[in-house]
């Protein structure tokens, strides 16, 4: 096994995952790859359909039957030093990993929470699951927990049920949960999609906090360039389930390589760049039961070439950590 450099808590590398359906086979991601450093916060960008979700649920095997992680490798360096394989681990070792070293947030918090249970019996029952602390001593670092996350009169509200709550406060209950334990990791997967405005902000302003006083690294996946702006030191752009692009934050906002990614800023207002009318990118996401020859977005592409739809796009380094897929870029 590879080792990890100094600063790398985790390093994916060829993750490819397929659904076997009656339809025929999906395939959701190909080849992807991904590096996350100590405190550092990396966005995965993407339309919905790109594959965001299920390439960083396959990074601790969150991928259920007719899913399957065809290969790859995810290297985690966990807090006494050891450099695991994620997807070599047994079920349980993996299960020991998340939720307590790596831990997930996700878009719908009334999915994520019983109803059944307080918001402090699921802050709790993670305390207690991965660090064996009673339950009462638990239910007391819920009530310190929910005050990290700003939920007002956290005594009070370590007593309510999620449906007692307002949208922005379950999702803080989910973030308070998740940095229970203190994790290594914090994905975060399209956290403010069903959040207003003034609480998207807010949400993000936490994130960004909680990362500063954990010392946590966080994967954030979203769709949202807005976001990504106010939160990414680098970007990763996937598209039908491949990895297009990838640089600093500043570096794909100014001088993006990739035809998608041009397109995918040009379709929102852009904080570097003046605008005068918004594009929208023609044509749709392709059909990943139908995978054709080629890089996926040729079919989008005003700049197609012959070669676009016949080979893989090649890996073209552009420096100073900037990547991208594309032909346009590669030395013929």
């Amino acid at each position: 096994m590879s080792a990890l450099e100094d600063r790398q808590v985790l390093s994916a590398r060829g993750v490819t995952v397929r659904f076997y359906t009656y339809a025929g086979v999906v395939h959701a991601v190909t080849d992807a790859y991904l590096d996350v450093y100590e405190g550092e916060s990396v966005a995965l960008v993407g339309e919905t359909g790109s594959g965001k979700s299920v390439f960083t649920k396959a990074l601790t095997g969150l991928i259920d039957p007719p899913g399957r992680i065809e290969s790859g490798s995810v290297l985690f360096r966990r807090r006494d030093g050891r450099v695991v394989d994620l997807l070599k681990l047994s079920p349980e070792e993996v299960r020991e990993i998340r939720g307590d070293e790596i831990s997930y947030v996700f878009q719908d918090p009334s999915s994520a929470l019983d109803p059944l249970y307080t918001a402090g019996d699921h802050i709790a029952e993670t305390i207690t699951e991965h660090r064996g602390v009673p339950k009462g001593d638990a239910l007391r670092e819920a009530v310190s927990l929910l005050r990290d996350v700003m939920i007002p009169n956290p005594e009070v509200r370590v007593k309510n049920y999620p449906h007692e709550l307002s949208g922005g406060m379950r999702q803080r209950v989910v973030i308070a949960t998740a940095i229970a334990n203190k994790p290594r990791l914090l994905i975060a997967d399209e956290p403010t999609t069903n959040l207003d405005v003034t609480v998207q902000a807010q949400i993000l302003d936490l994130l960004k906090d909680l990362r500063s006083k954990y010392g946590m690294s966080l994967l954030l996946i979203t769709h949202n360039l807005g976001v990504v702006a106010e939160t990414a030191d680098r970007v990763y752009v996937m598209y039908g389930g491949r990895i297009a692009e990838t640089a600093d934050v500043y570096t794909v906002f100014e001088s993006p390589a990739h035809p998608y990614t041009q397109l995918l800023l040009r379709s929102v207002p852009n904080p570097l760049k003046k605008i005068e009318r918004l594009e929208s990118i023609p044509g749709t996401v392709p059909n990943l039961i139908d995978m054709k020859p080629g890089c996926p977005f040729a079919p989008r592409c005003p700049f197609a070439m012959e070669v676009c739809s016949r080979e893989d796009p090649p890996r073209v380094d552009l420096g100073g950590g900037h990547v991208v897929h594309c032909w346009l870029h590669a030395k013929r």
